[in-house]
């Protein structure tokens, strides 16, 4: 019965949404329904999401309730994505976060070919870190701007690239220090005319200077390289167009 309850509860979240969408003269994507904004604010908020949206063609969504009325966040966060029929073009593409206030929970889904893939779960931990911090000191106005903020630099950095790129970089940095070490130790080689190669070390031993009474082999250690092996359900879920996470704040 309670799970009934839950799913009726946000179908209705959903339902009011759609239906707030539908009536907007723009595309919807902020909806205070806990009211923790001034009307300048949601202004000011609406123009940057909608102007982030546009340019990457990734719907960046606001969404903060009352309360989630026993439902569970990963499953209303879900209903109203879909139910309003959120995100950018046919993939559907989008970044969207649920606050609740009675529970003091928060949610970020992304979806779609671009959205998920510019924020994945490791992304929705980081942001959520960076969100959940404003919104337990109640700095929600700071707490959007910085989800807007990092959302945008994860979808730019997934089209254009990162500003820096820590792999790429290293890479560089390896050749270019393979390279000065192999003319350095080329031109020490090179002053080493008086030297020849011997095949043994009787040059540098001095006769019966040492005795060997005895010798043995000792085993020291040995090296096992691991690999783990994927199952079928983390390469699948690898490969998923939709990433949710959240947690308390």
């Amino acid at each position: 019965m309670k799970k009934t309850v839950s799913i009726l509860m946000a179908l209705m979240l959903c339902t009011v949404l759609a239906v707030t969408a539908s009536a907007a003269a723009e595309p919807f994507r902020l909806y205070d329904g806990a009211d923790l904004l001034t009307d300048a604010e949601e202004s000011e908020l609406s123009e940057k999401l909608d102007s982030v949206s546009e340019a990457y063609k990734v719907d960046l969504i606001i969404v903060t309730v009352d309360s989630l009325e026993g439902a569970s966040a990963d499953d209303v966060v879900q209903e109203v994505y879909d139910e309003a029929a959120l995100g950018y073009g046919e993939s559907r593409d989008g970044v969207m976060l649920l606050v609740a206030m009675t529970e003091s929970e928060y949610r970020i889904l992304s979806n779609g070919t671009l959205g998920a893939a510019a924020v994945d779960d490791e992304d929705i931990e980081s942001i959520g870190n960076t969100v959940a911090e404003s919104l337990g000191d109640g700095e929600y106005v700071t707490a959007f701007h910085a989800f807007i903020d990092e959302c945008e630099y994860q979808i730019n950095g997934e089209i254009n690239g990162f500003p820096f790129d820590y792999t790429t970089n290293l890479l560089i940095s390896l050749g270019v220090g393979i390279v000065a070490a192999l003319i350095v130790t080329g031109v020490m080689k090179g002053q080493l005319k008086s030297v020849e190669k011997q095949f043994a070390a009787a040059e540098y031993t001095k006769q019966d200077s040492m005795q060997v009474t005895a010798s043995t082999d000792l085993f020291l250690y040995s090296v096992v390289d691991r690999r783990k092996k994927e199952s079928e359900s983390s390469a699948s879920s690898s490969g998923a167009t939709r990433h949710v996470g959240g947690g308390k704040f």
